[in-house]
């Protein structure tokens, strides 16, 4: 073997543990984002989603980690929706390529992401109808979990509810209220839910969706 060869082979072998250190080393949280598909449905950051999507940036972490791992295994499913699939379909389709390291690092990437600004409704709300969402959430006990404004909820596991989609946090009320969502602690929420009737939903949703927390 002559020497050239030699020194080739001597270098590979020194740096073999090192390139395979590098291709196994875990995705950072942003990576995951980008390239899993959690940006197509929530956007840049976690913070301008498509359609109804939940906006991710500023969730809690603990929530986050417990929605993905939940909808993964199919205990979260969701009501069914105008397609005739559960809610959680498209998300549950995808989730496979996402190890526990991925899940474990985006939910904590995007809970430290800047929440966006709240979606303007088209026609924007009443004040009459944010004052009924208001008292209709202080009625209902949703300060108990969700905290006085929905802006940080009193346990790290509830989610935050502020600025979140209208549409999406009436959709999430109602299957919980009625039985499409079941999951994790969505159940402590069924006795609040029983007693909302469907104006206060729409309600809350409707309030809850214009509260901002882009800013402090």
């Amino acid at each position: 073997m002559n020497r050239v060869k030699l020194a080739g082979l001597v270098t590979l072998v020194v740096l073999w543990p090192g390139l395979t250190q590098a291709q196994d080393a875990p995705l950072t949280g942003e990576q995951v984002y980008k390239t899993k598909g959690c940006m197509a449905c929530h956007g840049s950051k976690g913070a301008k989603p498509i359609l109804t999507y939940p906006a991710l940036a500023g969730q809690s972490e603990k929530y986050v980690l417990q929605q993905i791992n939940d909808i993964k295994s199919g205990k979260r499913v969701g009501a069914v929706d105008e397609t005739g699939h559960p809610a959680t379909q498209g998300m549950a389709d995808i989730l496979h390529i996402l190890s526990d390291a991925d899940i474990a690092a985006v939910s904590k990437y995007v809970a430290e992401q800047k929440p966006g600004a709240p979606k303007p409704l088209d026609p924007p709300a009443a004040a009459a109808d944010l004052e009924a969402g208001a008292a209709a959430y202080k009625k209902l006990g949703c300060v108990t979990c969700h905290g006085v404004d929905g802006k940080k909820a009193t346990v790290p596991i509830y989610p935050v509810l502020a600025g979140l989609n209208r549409d999406y946090l009436h959709r999430q009320m109602v299957a919980i209220r009625d039985g499409g969502r079941t999951s994790g602690q969505s159940k402590l929420m069924v006795p609040f839910a029983k007693k909302a009737d469907d104006a206060a939903i729409a309600a809350i949703s409707t309030w809850l969706s214009q509260i901002d927390r882009s800013t402090p």
